[in-house]
C-alpha cells in the first residue's frame, strides 16, 4: 500500500529586504527625474525650445514607469487570499511587461520622427541642445546607478531601469548631436542618432520582455539547474527516483518547486526525515521557497504523464533514475 505526503513550504513570498531596497530606489530616482522634468519644462516654456519640452516628455515617461513600478510593489505587497492563493507577486511582472511595450511604442516614436525630419530638418540650436543633453545624461547616470543593483534582484525594477537607460542614451545623443551641429552644422546627426538609439532601445526591451515571457510561460528559473536537482535528491539514502518536476517562477527571487519522489519500503515506514531533507535540500541548497513534494512506494497508477530526463545517479546500490 502507497503512503503519500504532501508536505510545503510556507508561501513566504521574496524576500522582503530587496523589496524594500526596490522601493527606495524607485522613489529616489523618481524624486530625480521628476525634478528635472519640471526644470526642462520651465526652461522650454520660458526659452520656447521644442527640443526641451520634447525630452521633458520623454522624462515623463521614465516617471510614469517608475510610478508604475511602485505601484506594482505596492499590490504585491498584499496578503494572499482564498482567490489568489500565491498573493499579488505577479504584478511586479506584469508592471515589467507594460514598462518593455511602452519601450516599444517609444521606440516607434522615436524612428517616425527620425524619417519626418530627414524629409525636412529643422534648424538645430547646436548649444541648447549640448547643454540639456549633459545636465540630463548626469540626471540619468544617477537614477540609473540608483537602480542599478535592484534591477539584478526584480523584473519589476529592471522594467523602469531601462527606461532610465533609454533616456539615458538619448541624452548621449543629445549631447553627441549637439557637439556635431556645433562643430560642422550637420544638423542631420540629431536624427541619425535618434535611429541608433532606437534599435538600442528595442533590444534592451526585447530582453526584458523574454525574461518576463519565460515567468509568465512558468519556465524553469534560469539559475536553477533540474539536473543537479534531481542527482541531490537521489543522493539521500532510500530514495530510489525522482520525476513529475516542475518548477517554476511565481516573481523575481520566489521560485517554486513540485515533485514526485519514489522511496523504498524502509522510508516508507517512517517518511518524515526523508520528506524534511528534501525539503531543506530545494530551499536551502537551491533557494526555492515554496516546496511541494510528494513521496510514493513506486511510480505505479501516477497520474502525470510527463517526466523529465536527467542523468542517472550511480551508487554503490542499485542505479537510480526518472
Amino acid at each position: 500500500m502507497d503512503a503519500t505526503q504532501h508536505p510545503a513550504t510556507p508561501a513566504s513570498g521574496p524576500n522582503h529586504g530587496h523589496r524594500s531596497a526596490s522601493r527606495r530606489s524607485l522613489g529616489i530616482s523618481l524624486a530625480l527625474i521628476t525634478g528635472y522634468m519640471v526644470v526642462e519644462v520651465i526652461g522650454g516654456l520660458v526659452s520656447g525650445s521644442l527640443a526641451l519640452l520634447a525630452d521633458a516628455g520623454h522624462m515623463l515617461t521614465d516617471a510614469a514607469a517608475i510610478g508604475l513600478a511602485l505601484l506594482a510593489i505596492w499590490i504585491a505587497g498584499r496578503p494572499a487570499s482564498i482567490e489568489q492563493t500565491f498573493g499579488y507577486h505577479r504584478t511586479e511582472v506584469l508592471a515589467a511587461m507594460l514598462n518593455a511595450l511602452s519601450l516599444w511604442l517609444i521606440a516607434a516614436w522615436i524612428f517616425f520622427e527620425a524619417a519626418r525630419r530627414f524629409g525636412d530638418s529643422p534648424e538645430v540650436d547646436g548649444a541648447l541642445m549640448l547643454g540639456v543633453g549633459a545636465a540630463g545624461l548626469l540626471v540619468n547616470l544617477t537614477a540609473a546607478w540608483v537602480l542599478h543593483r535592484s534591477a539584478e534582484e526584480s523584473l519589476n525594477v529592471e522594467g523602469a531601469f531601462r527606461h532610465v537607460i533609454a533616456d539615458l542614451l538619448g541624452s548621449v545623443a543629445v549631447v553627441a548631436a549637439g557637439v556635431l551641429v556645433l562643430s560642422f552644422g550637420w544638423d542631420i546627426a540629431d536624427p541619425i542618432f535618434g535611429i541608433v538609439i532606437g534599435v538600442l532601445i528595442l533590444a534592451s526591451s526585447f530582453r526584458l520582455l523574454w525574461k518576463v515571457v519565460h515567468v509568465l510561460m512558468e519556465g524553469t528559473p534560469a539559475h536553477l539547474d533540474l539536473h543537479q536537482l534531481c542527482q541531490r535528491l537521489e543522493e539521500l539514502e532510500g530514495v530510489t527516483g525522482v520525476h513529475d518536476i516542475h518548477a517554476w517562477s511565481i516573481t523575481t527571487g520566489y521560485d517554486a518547486l513540485s515533485a514526485h519522489v519514489t522511496a523504498d519500503s524502509a522510508v516508507m515506514n517512517d517518511p518524515n526525515p526523508v520528506l524534511q531533507r528534501l525539503r531543506d535540500i530545494a530551499s536551502s541548497e537551491f533557494g526555492i521557497a515554496h516546496v511541494t513534494i510528494q513521496l510514493e512506494d513506486s511510480m505505479d497508477g501516477c497520474a502525470e504523464d510527463h517526466h523529465i530526463e536527467h542523468p542517472v545517479v550511480y551508487t554503490s546500490g542499485p542505479a537510480r533514475g526518472s
